[in-house]
């Protein structure tokens, strides 16, 4: 679920900028940053999905993102963006893989 919150955020931070919406014209420097700050966001879901034992960096990573999008891609991506990547990189930084249950033999 934290990995999938991640990816749609950061696709909806590459989405808001890609559209403009039509009232809004995202270029410049906070176009680029939307585009950056989106594909690294994605990263960081696709890493926590195929690598769980790397969830705490890619955690880490995703939360300051999330916050350096609200300043740099246009409040997050209209704060939608930024939503979606702070609870998936929270899910991502409480998240623990459920542990295999031991023999009785180990414990002796």
């Amino acid at each position: 679920m934290a990995g999938l919150l991640l990816g749609l955020g950061g696709l909806e931070l590459i989405c808001v900028s890609w559209a403009g919406l039509g009232f809004l014209r995202f270029t410049g420097t906070a176009g680029a940053a939307s585009w950056a700050l989106g594909a690294l966001i994605v990263v960081t879901g696709m890493t926590t999905w195929h690598n769980p034992a790397l969830r705490f960096f890619s955690g880490v990573l995703a939360a300051v993102l999330s916050l350096v999008s609200l300043v740099a891609a246009n409040l997050g991506g209209l704060l939608l963006g930024f939503l979606l990547t702070a609870v998936g990189s929270a899910l991502t930084l409480a998240w623990v893989p459920p542990q295999t249950p031991s023999s009785p033999h180990e414990e002796h």
